[in-house]
């Protein structure tokens, strides 16, 4: 009778630990993005009311600055922009552009995938443009 009440109690015991070991993570994993995951050569497709455009946009680290990069042909425009990247939010401060102002911000979705919010204003008008850009 003290040798089945003995595996019993051992039974219970492993059984709670099976369970217990089973018990669901409550931490999320958060991917941390930094300048380096921005550098590179990126497909961009730029949506304005009218028409999409679809342009390549090479991003280089800023020797200078160890936040900033530099994007060249952003928005299909010739020249180089300046941006400053903080973790998933890239911020393109305004700046003048072969002409044109230009300003906004970027959120990297992935580590190939980044959706940009900006306008650009030629001097006779301003266009809002929603520009995905794809490794």
């Amino acid at each position: 009778m003290k040798r089945k009440v003995f595996n019993s109690i051992i039974v219970f015991v492993l059984s709670m630990l099976v369970f217990y070991s089973c018990k669901k993570d409550n931490t999320t994993q958060t991917t941390v993005f930094t300048r380096d995951d921005y550098i590179g050569s990126w497909n961009g497709t730029e949506v304005p009311v009218a028409k999409n455009q679809y342009f390549i946009c090479v991003i280089t680290a800023d020797s200078n600055v160890s936040t900033n990069v530099i994007m060249n042909k952003f928005a299909n425009i010739a020249g180089n922009t300046y941006a400053v990247v903080n973790g998933a939010n890239i911020t393109i401060p305004k700046q003048t552009l072969s002409g044109n102002i230009i300003e906004g911000y970027g959120t990297m979705q992935n580590k190939s995938y980044i959706t940009f919010h900006y306008y650009v204003n030629n001097g006779t008008d301003s266009t809002t443009y929603n520009t995905t850009f794809n490794k």
